[in-house]
């Protein structure tokens, strides 16, 4: 089912879907292929007017007709002044005529709808492209903030609703100038043809188009809330099938199947009231069409009767008259269908003019890979407070650790670094440079990241172990998956690093998702490395190898260690506590774990250090 087709008739009416910025929108994307459009036009306006023609070549047919029987009736022939008298040769010659006519008609016109079509898909699929590329990839540029209240998969739909393009794209092009054209040449050719049977061809025109407004009106309404039910449905689609081990182990199949059940049956009730509602005014409609075009035949045969009108007159009447009430129904239900495209395009649009996005800054110069936190403050809401005033140093080609209970706070201050978000105050430097001023782009591209969550794409291993650096050669790729403890793994999956993994990194072990990850930043040799819980999925012996893979990058980058696990704290130069969002300790590992704070704490329930008595 399309989604045009669907409303939500129990919201009231709030925006209207001819949102100005959806138009402009969409007028910015026209601009860039007039060319194309001119040419949809021009195919457009050639298939309507042969269609117009066709109705004059009925009416010279029936009348070539009824000239050769009223050849063998003079006296009607005076009567009947406009109906030529025909012999039957000049009639059979004239039928042939208007048979080829018909059909050349018919296939010409056929052909120009084609091209229009064709050119109009062709303008709508790159408008569609241009649209969805550009709105995906300012999502991407949104900050991370942005991201903490919105379903992945409601977004994803949000994006993909910009395929509404190509049905607003068709109704610009091929219906709404050529089927006014189409309605005023009709009333033109009936009015000069007789105006008393083109008075009584649109008489009834008024509560027709009032009933067609009527329906319109009744039908829009803020479509807003019934695509957000599809985006919720989406949205629990996608949680439920990327936690189907969940889900399974908790028996919850049953569930999820009823929840989804609840909503989709709520959503589809709106799209059948919608229908209701249609149906409720369009039977009046057909009603009123096929009264006029029962009083139109029975006045006509009257007038032919008394010979002021010829039988090809009539026919003609009766084919415009058909084309009469199609384009007013045809640009009813444009509108109506309008409605639903364009409130689809509003929400896509809204979300491709979403800010702010993260500030593009200045490119960080090279350095060795400094930082220093100087009193930062931060919080994820107003009046909380996450960071309260760090200040920390982690040194050039040094290894720092950050370590605190859960809760702490030292994720958000990898994040911080990282750009992800801002400080409230203070300022964090690298090499010297406050990131502030500095390009998220240009920070991230200095700065790796292993973290316990990280992602694994649907793809490739290699594809997934070049993702920072898509540049580099297999040999570099393989000599990373290596150092990082991949080898096992390479020789147990059918095609090595060619193999597919799944998405979220299906056909891979928690601990290989983990070291892919590490072979990835091996690859990347960034100036800062921050290891954000990066072994919590590995047994000690791969932990070990690991350690040894990152003393071994050359140049050595700066690091930032984030880890429950003494072991992964042990051989740092600078240790940092946070409890609560303050540091509370800091020094060398050897000199904190000669007093009783929390480090020293955590060093003896590893069991690597004795238990003062």
């Amino acid at each position: 089912m399309s989604d045009q087709g669907k409303d939500n008739a129990g919201v009231k009416a709030a925006e209207s879907p001819f949102d100005p910025r959806v138009l402009r929108a969409l007028l910015d994307l026209a601009k860039q292929h007039k060319r194309r459009f001119i040419v949809v036009s021009l195919f457009s306006f050639l298939y309507t007017g042969l269609d117009l023609m066709q109705p004059l070549v009925y009416r010279t047919a029936i009348n070539s007709v009824a000239g050769m029987f009223m050849g063998q009736a003079p006296a009607a022939v005076s009567r009947l002044a406009s109906v030529a008298t025909q012999t039957p040769q000049e009639t059979l010659r004239t039928l042939l005529e208007s048979v080829v006519l018909l059909f050349l008609i018919a296939v010409i016109s056929y052909y120009f709808y084609q091209r229009a079509t064709y050119y109009g898909s062709q303008v709508a699929s790159r408008m569609e492209s241009k649209l969805i590329v550009d709105t995906f990839g300012h999502v991407l540029r949104m900050p991370m903030s942005f991201f903490n209240n919105q379903a992945s998969a409601g977004l994803a739909r949000r994006i993909d609703q910009c395929d509404q393009v190509a049905p607003v794209v068709h109704a610009v092009s091929q219906q709404i100038a050529p089927e006014a054209v189409r309605l005023v040449a009709i009333c033109a050719i009936m009015v000069t043809a007789n105006w008393q049977m083109a008075l009584l061809a649109v008489c009834l025109l008024p509560p027709y188009v009032w009933l067609a407004r009527r329906a319109a009106l009744k039908l829009q309404s803020n479509l807003d809330p019934y695509y957000q039910m599809w985006e919720d449905i989406s949205a629990q689609i996608a949680d439920a099938i990327s936690a189907v081990k969940t889900v399974k182990l908790s028996g919850a199949e049953g569930r999820e199947e009823e929840k989804l059940r609840d909503k989709s049956l709520a959503a589809y009730d709106v799209y059948l009231r919608r229908v209701r509602t249609s149906q409720r005014y369009h039977i009046f409609q057909v009603a009123i069409s096929n009264l006029t075009k029962a009083m139109l035949l029975g006045y006509g045969g009257w007038l032919v009767m008394h010979h002021r009108l010829t039988p090809g007159d009539v026919v003609m009447f009766a084919a415009y008259l058909e084309r009469l009430y199609a384009p007013i129904d045809s640009l009813n239900e444009l509108a109506v269908s309008l409605q639903g495209n364009l409130a689809s395009l509003r929400r896509a649009v809204k979300l491709s003019q979403a800010g702010p996005l993260e500030k593009a800054g200045t490119p960080l110069t090279a350095g060795q890979g400094m930082v220093e936190f100087r009193d930062v403050h931060f919080g994820y809401t107003p009046g909380r407070e996450v960071l309260h005033g760090i200040n920390l140093t982690l040194q050039a080609g040094k290894i720092t650790a950050l370590a605190g209970p859960s809760g702490a706070g030292k994720t958000t201050t990898a994040d911080l670094l990282l750009k992800l978000f801002e400080p409230s105050s203070g300022e964090i430097l690298l090499d010297g440079q406050p990131l502030s001023k500095s390009g998220c782009s240009s920070v991230r591209a200095a700065i790796g990241v292993v973290a316990s969550d990280g992602t694994v794409f649907r793809g490739t291993l290699a594809d997934n172990i070049r993702y920072k650096r898509p540049n580099a050669t297999m040999d570099e790729i393989r000599h990373a998956a290596l150092s990082a403890g991949l080898g096992r793994a390479l020789e147990r999956l059918p095609q090595g690093l060619a193999t597919a993994v799944g998405e979220n990194g299906v056909g891979l072990s928690l601990g290989e998702r983990q070291r892919l990850q590490i072979a990835r930043m091996l690859l990347d040799q960034p100036r800062l490395l921050v290891l954000d819980e990066a072994t919590a999925n590995l047994d000690y012996a791969t932990e070990l190898d690991v350690r040894a893979a990152l003393d071994e990058m050359s140049p050595k980058p700066t690091m930032l260690v984030i880890a429950h696990r003494y072991t992964m704290m042990k051989n740092a130069d600078y240790v940092y506590v946070l409890k609560e969002g303050e540091v509370v300790e800091h020094g060398p590992p050897g000199e904190l774990m000669k007093g009783d704070g929390w480090f020293a704490a955590l060093a003896r329930e590893s069991g690597e250090v004795p238990t003062v008595a």
